[in-house]
């Protein structure tokens, strides 16, 4: 077997095996977006829980039974919505965030700041947040929650991004060992040129 012909073949099963790995990648990811969508909504129930009732209790008890009920309604709505459209946007989202575990950490830190802002002008439009700490952009008088807090809570989104780590290190080494093959490739093309144009 000729040096090229080999060399051809290493490539062709590389770029089998990156498909292979993009298609895991692809699955695993849709998982991932589901479990975290998940586990986003109960850790902000949790949160919502222990806001209104050991940071605002005051405020809380203030409410009439029916202004109660009320806030919990539009809460457990408004956070059913917020992680669904949290697991869409996951979903959808571009192949360097699914193979970039930075990006899909920036996407989904955005995603949870956005929700946490609805959650905390929902608290002021039903009385348990005062306007001027929202105004004051006081983070420490309005509701919030990490990334890392959701992680750490859930063993199934834990076990998914573990496996998307692995994978995307695969994928960046996959595509490290096929650019030095074109290069191999380009070499063996120029040497086999020298060759055949070389009158002895």
């Amino acid at each position: 077997m000729t040096m090229l012909v080999r060399i051809d073949r290493d490539i062709q099963n590389n770029q089998q095996a990156i498909a292979d790995v993009i298609s895991r990648i692809d699955v695993i990811h849709i998982e991932y977006s589901q479990a975290i969508a998940k586990a986003t909504q109960q850790q902000i129930l949790l949160a919502v829980f222990k806001f209104c009732t050991q940071k605002c209790p005051d405020a809380f008890l203030a409410l009439s039974l029916s202004a109660r009920q009320n806030l919990q309604e539009a809460l457990r709505q408004t956070i059913a919505l917020l992680c669904e459209q949290m697991q869409k946007t996951l979903e959808e989202c571009d192949r360097d965030s699914r193979t970039n575990q930075e990006n899909l950490d920036t996407l989904l830190s955005k995603l949870l700041n956005e929700s946490m802002e609805t959650l905390n002008q929902l608290l002021v439009e039903h009385q348990v947040l005062s306007a001027e700490d929202k105004a004051q952009d006081d983070k420490t008088t309005q509701m919030s929650i990490r990334l890392a807090e959701i992680e750490f809570t859930d063993r199934q989104v834990m076990s998914h991004r573990g496996e998307l780590r692995v994978l995307s290190a695969r994928s960046a080494h996959l595509h490290n060992e096929l650019e030095k093959k074109y290069q191999q490739k380009t070499i063996a093309e120029a040497e086999l040129a020298w060759r055949s144009a070389w009158v002895g």
